[in-house]
C-alpha cells in the first residue's frame, strides 16, 4: 500500500508460516498436542513456508505501490515509460566546484544539490531512482486509463509526480489555449518542474500550451 501523495511505501503484509497454518488445520485433534510429531512435520513444510512466502512476495511486487528496482523496469516495459528520463539536475558538490550546489536550509527547503550515488556513474542519461520513477509510472498508469482530460486530472497527475499536495496549486485558463500550473517557488525543486514538464504529454491535450510558473 502507498500513500497516494506522501511517496512513503507501507509494506504489504507477508505471511511467513502460511504452510504450518495449513498443516495444523489439517492435523487431526489427537496430534494438536503432540509437539515432537509437529516438529517433525516442520521438517518438511518450513520449505512450503519459504515457497509460500516467496510466491506472495513475487505477487506483491507486480504493484507499481510495492515494485522496486527491476520490478520497476518491468512495469516501465509494460507502460512503455523508460526509466532513462533526461532531467536537468544538479548535484551536491563542496563550495567552488563548477555545476554543483551546497545544502538546502529551512528557508529554501527546495534548494540545494542531489546527492549522486556511484549506481548513477557510467550513465549518459542518469536513470531516475525508484521513488522518482514509481511516482511517474502511477501517473501514466492514471492517465492511461482515462477516457478524457480533465482539470480534476491534471491536478491529481500533479499531486502524484511531486508525491504530495503543496500549499500553492493552482491551474490557470489563460485563453488561446495556454495553461499555466502555478506553485511556490520554494515548495517544489527544478528536477520536480522538469518532471511534471516530462510528463505534461500525459495529461494535457494536444493543441494546448501548457507552462508552469514558480511564484
Amino acid at each position: 500500500m502507498t500513500s497516494l501523495y506522501s511517496g512513503s511505501t507501507v509494506a504489504p503484509v507477508i505471511t511467513l508460516d502460511k504452510g504450518k497454518q495449513i498443516m495444523e488445520g489439517l492435523l487431526l485433534n489427537q496430534y494438536q498436542n503432540s509437539p515432537d510429531l509437529q516438529e517433525y512435520y516442520m521438517a518438511f513444510i518450513a520449505e512450503f513456508d519459504f515457497l509460500f512466502e516467496t510466491i506472495e512476495r513475487v505477487h506483491f511486487g507486480r504493484f507499481i505501490e510495492n515494485a522496486v528496482g527491476a520490478q520497476l523496469d518491468v512495469i516501465g516495459i509494460i507502460l512503455q515509460q523508460s526509466r532513462a528520463v533526461e532531467l536537468p539536475q544538479i548535484w551536491f558538490g563542496f563550495q567552488g566546484a563548477i555545476g554543483a550546489d551546497g545544502f538546502a536550509d529551512e528557508a529554501t527547503p527546495s534548494g540545494g544539490g542531489m546527492f549522486r550515488s556511484e549506481d548513477s556513474e557510467g550513465f549518459t542519461i542518469t536513470p531516475l531512482d525508484d521513488l522518482t520513477y514509481k511516482r511517474l509510472l502511477l501517473a501514466v498508469a492514471y492517465a492511461t486509463n482515462r477516457d478524457d482530460a480533465s482539470i480534476d486530472m491534471a491536478y491529481y497527475i500533479v499531486c502524484l509526480l511531486l508525491g504530495r499536495v503543496p500549499q500553492t496549486l493552482a491551474i490557470v485558463d489563460l485563453g488561446l489555449k495556454i495553461v499555466e500550473l502555478q506553485l511556490e517557488r520554494d515548495e517544489v525543486t527544478d528536477a520536480e518542474v522538469s518532471l511534471i514538464l516530462y510528463a505534461k504529454k500525459y495529461f494535457v491535450p494536444a493543441g494546448v500550451t501548457f507552462t508552469i510558473n514558480q511564484v
